[in-house]
């Protein structure tokens, strides 16, 4: 079982690592270039190739209050041919005025694999919350599209002990031919991305969202409103990269803002 955990605080007004473990293959890394920046900047690395059967990986993510972390992924996740399954859990807690920022590489599943992940995320009413998933049909050019057993991954987020939001993506290509109307058709790349956000209106967020992903070649997508402080966005396409790099853009102007807001909030403090 791999397992790690990060813990942020506060030293001088900037975020920090309070405190983190991790197991093989696992290792936390801060990768922040610019050490002025309140935006702790973390990466995953894994000495793993990617998940093999029986794996089962345990994260928990703490974001305490007033502390703004991004967690960042060093490749994309491989699911190999899993028999018997393999799991991974992610549990994450942001307090008060703090804020979370996570866009993984995306995932890409193998002939014959076998994967359950479930991330259950906990916010308060003045948390914000940053969160992307890729998906690829498999290995493409290998022949090997929609050539997985089963696919699920299931997100439920909490405000104040509510049930907020709940995506559940599950993918059974015995039952289902997602290349038919109204699934994937001819693309093999789809992607969610949550913006839970309440110090900005969600139309805001919606409005920059579409003029990235309109200067884009080959994608469609879709963004809506899901509450007075939160927008979802559904992107389809062909190249994992291209998503990638595309909701990248949506997410570093985010993390610049939020950024930017606690030097604001830190210079009056000085004054």
């Amino acid at each position: 079982m791999g397992k790690y955990s990060v813990q942020t605080g506060l030293y001088r007004e900037l975020t920090i690592l309070k405190d983190t473990f991790f197991s093989p293959p696992f290792n936390v890394v801060e990768v922040r270039e610019d050490k002025t920046n309140p935006l702790l900047e973390l990466m995953i690395m894994s000495s793993s190739p990617g998940l093999f059967n029986n794996d089962h990986y345990q994260i928990d993510i703490n974001v305490k209050k007033e502390t703004l972390l991004n967690l960042q992924t060093q490749s994309y996740q491989r699911i190999y041919d899993t028999p018997d399954g393999a799991r991974q859990e992610m549990k994450i807690n942001v307090e008060d005025d703090a804020y979370f920022s996570h866009l993984p590489h995306p995932s890409v599943p193998h002939k014959g694999a076998i994967f359950q992940n479930e991330n259950t995320i906990y916010l308060t009413n003045s948390s914000v919350l940053i969160w992307g998933e890729i998906l690829a049909c498999g290995r493409k050019l290998n022949g090997e599209s929609f050539a997985f057993k089963k696919f699920s991954s299931l997100t439920k987020v909490y405000r104040e002990d509510k049930l907020f939001y709940k995506d559940n993506l599950y993918l059974d290509p015995k039952k289902v031919d997602f290349k038919t109307t109204g699934q994937y058709e001819e693309f093999s790349y789809q992607a969610n991305f949550l913006c839970v956000d309440p110090f900005h209106a969600p139309q805001e967020h919606m409005d920059f969202m579409s003029e990235i992903l309109s200067e884009e070649e080959d994608l469609i997508f879709g963004v809506s409103k899901i509450s007075n402080e939160a927008c979802a966005l559904r992107v389809l396409g062909n190249s994992g990269e291209q998503i990638f790099k595309a909701l990248k853009k949506i997410q570093q102007k985010l993390d610049k803002e939020a950024s930017a807001l606690r030097r604001q909030k830190i210079e009056l403090k000085v004054q």
